[in-house]
């Protein structure tokens, strides 16, 4: 180690750009999500795979602030817009 906490070079600190904490979201027959916390930075490619009807549009537009969760907080870099084309 050169004095940084990690290794400069290869390791690069990103801001996170959204992110999610304790997220519960549950609609009156299904429950969605349970306890999701994610961030996303930047630089970050995520991929969101499930089944039809899994919830995985639902879980999105929680995260670009569509639906409010049940419970738990989403937090977005002021400077980040999220859009959702359903």
């Amino acid at each position: 180690m050169n004095g940084c906490e990690y290794e400069c070079e290869e390791h690069v600190l990103m801001a996170i750009l959204l992110g999610c904490d304790s997220v519960h979201l549950e609609f009156p027959t299904k429950l969605i999500a349970k306890d999701v916390t994610l961030g996303v930075n930047e630089g970050d490619r995520i991929g969101i795979v499930g089944k039809n009807g899994d919830g995985k549009s639902s879980l999105l537009s929680v995260l670009a602030g569509v639906l409010e969760p049940d419970a738990g907080r989403v937090t977005r870099r002021r400077d980040v817009a999220v859009g959702v084309l359903g």
